[in-house]
Order: C-alpha cells, then structure tokens, then sequence
C-alpha cells in the first residue's frame, strides 16, 4: 500500500461496497452461480443488515448477507450469505466461521413468529495472493482417528467459492460492461499489478457516475504497490476515455489523505465533539451536525444510523475501527470514548 495513503481494510470495504449494490450481487450470482439465478426471484432480492450478528463478536460479522424468495408462488425464502475472505493468507478454519453465520441466520428466522428455518447459501469470494481451496467441516475432521464414529454428528455444508485471482483477463472481459466487471477487475488483479494499468480503460469502463469512479480509485490506491505520485504520472500516460474524471478524482483523494495525515489530531477532536454534540443535542439532523463538527454528512449519517439501533458494540467497533482507525488514542482517550459511548447507548 503506498505510504502516504493509509486506507483501512481496502479489500473489504471495497467489496461490502460493491456487493450492497443489487445489481452488482445479482450480476455475480448469475454469472459464477447460474444454477441459484435459475431458483432465484431477484425481483424480490433485499439487502439485510448484517451488523446484528453478535456485534459484540468482531471475527462474527458477516459482510453482506441479501434475502430472496425462490421464483414461484409462495413465501419461502433463502439467504446469500456473502462472505469476503481478506486475510493476507487462507483461513482454514474459515467453515467455522460461516457455519456461524448459518446458524445465526437460521435461528434468527425460527425465532421471528416461529417460522421454519430458511436455506442459507454461504458464497466465499476470495482474492488473496496464494492459492486457496477453504476446507469444509468435515474435511478438518479428515484425519480424526474415530471420525467413522463421529462423523454423523459433525454439522457439513460446502460454499459457493470464487477464487477471482484465478480469472484470466480474457475471462474477465467476456463480463457485460457494467460496475460488475469493473469491480471484479479491479479485485482480480490486487496481486498482478502489472495488469492492471494494461487494463485500466475496462476496469473504469463500467464505472458511471463521480461515486463508482471515486470507489474504484480509492481502492487502486488503497492496494497499490506503487507511490501516488508514480500512480499519478503513470495515469497520465493512459489513454483512458475517463481520465479527466479519474485525474480529479485521484487528486481530491491524495490531498484528502494528505490533509487528514497532517490533523489526526484534529480530526480526532472532532470525533469526539460529534459524540458529545450528539450527546447534547439528540435531535440535530445529519447536515446540521456535520455542520457543526465539520464531519463529512455521510459519515455522520452512518454513525446516526449505527445509534438508532441502540448496540454500544456496534457503535463503538464503527468509532474506534472506520472512524479512528489510523490515530492512535491515549488511555484517557479510550475512557473518554468507552464513557461517551455508553451515555448514548443507554440514553
């Protein structure tokens, strides 16, 4: 990752990013699983909120999970439960952790009115730099000496995997232009940066719009084995149909990040002033309160969001983990924030 640029977990915002976006999770579904497109009513397909999964637990949250009915009459429905593996080597546990998810989500709907359980579909999308398999339940138990014995009581389930390192840029390009393609390029190519300016104009190419290009650009960057400015003097030599858009885009980012490296300090006290803005002032809206503590509006919508459900675990991970991630806190700042947080939880 360049120096100058410190972007927390690229990988994985990236990718929750990406995928909260039904079209991009229905434009992935059927072109790695055409066999789900085909039992799928994506007409009904609803994004879920994910961060009620033991909030409280950080390697139990899943990335994005969507809800679905199955085409045909009825009210039966299925989850994808999408899970992004972005851990710098294979986790070979990861069944574990999805087998979590599965039961999180299968409880969650039994206890709603006492419905039957619904069908969870775990889809794993890695991109790391070796080569992975992730193993399932039963595969960990292999080599148990009384697994002929235990092994009707050892829960199994395999994945929907997608290994994008795997995908040959010819492969890539027979995706229909759309932000898809472009996000998949983007993420195939994190570990073969030497294709990624060769395919710089089909990775923008399905990027529409100041957001999609911002996101893009971000994440370049964010990944990027090369300095911003060997980035920048590099993108000039392209012939991208976007690049003033780009260009604009990439220069906004590096002095943003340029600025915020200068006042963590400040941007900390400004942290800390939304939370006790918030604190006094419990009915300001959004725009007012980025007003008044000069904190970007769709942060401070999040975090709004984040309070109204009432979870410190929540709304402490998002404060201490995406807000002050890069920006190191004394030991009276963590009381401060553990104290703030728990009088806006409890009020």
């Amino acid at each position: 990752m360049p120096q100058d640029l410190q972007v927390h977990q690229p990988d994985d915002r990236f990718f929750k990013s990406a995928m909260s976006d039904p079209e991009v999770a229905i434009s992935y579904i059927k072109f790695f699983f055409p066999e789900v497109a085909r039992i799928a009513d994506f007409e009904s397909l609803s994004l879920e909120n994910s961060i009620g999964i033991r909030p409280s637990l950080k390697q139990f949250e899943a990335d994005v999970i969507y809800r679905c009915r199955f085409k045909g009459k009825g009210d039966d429905h299925f989850y994808f439960c999408l899970l992004f593996e972005h851990k710098s080597k294979p986790d070979p546990h990861v069944a574990v952790q999805v087998g979590f998810y599965i039961m999180e989500l299968m409880f969650r709907a039994v206890r709603r009115g006492g419905q039957k359980p619904e069908p969870v579909l775990p889809l794993i999308f890695y991109n790391g730099k070796k080569k992975w398999e992730p193993k399932t339940l039963m595969e960990l138990f292999s080599d148990h000496p009384h697994l002929s014995t235990l092994e009707p009581y050892i829960p199994n389930f395999d994945f929907l995997y997608q290994d994008a390192s795997s995908l040959s840029p010819e492969e890539l390009l027979r995706l229909d232009l759309s932000y898809f393609r472009s996000a998949m390029m983007a993420m195939a190519f994190r570990y073969r940066q030497h294709l990624i300016f060769q395919y710089i104009e089909p990775i923008f190419g399905g990027a529409l719009g100041k957001e999609k290009i911002m996101a893009i650009t971000t994440y370049l960057l964010g990944v990027g084995e090369r300095s911003e400015k060997t980035f920048l003097e590099k993108l000039k030599n392209t012939a991208l149909s976007v690049k003033p858009e780009v260009m604009s885009t990439l220069e906004q980012i590096l002095e943003r990040g340029r600025r915020e490296g200068l006042n963590k300090g400040v941007f900390k006290n400004r942290v800390f002033n939304l939370l006790k803005t918030v604190l006094l002032f419990p009915n300001w809206t959004a725009i007012k309160l980025s007003d008044f503590t000069e904190i970007e509006p769709g942060t401070v919508r999040t975090f709004l969001e984040l309070l109204a459900q009432g979870n410190a675990a929540a709304l402490h991970k998002y404060v201490s983990e995406d807000l002050l991630s890069d920006i190191p806190l004394s030991k009276e700042d963590e009381e401060k924030l553990n104290r703030l947080i728990g009088q806006l939880a409890g009020s």
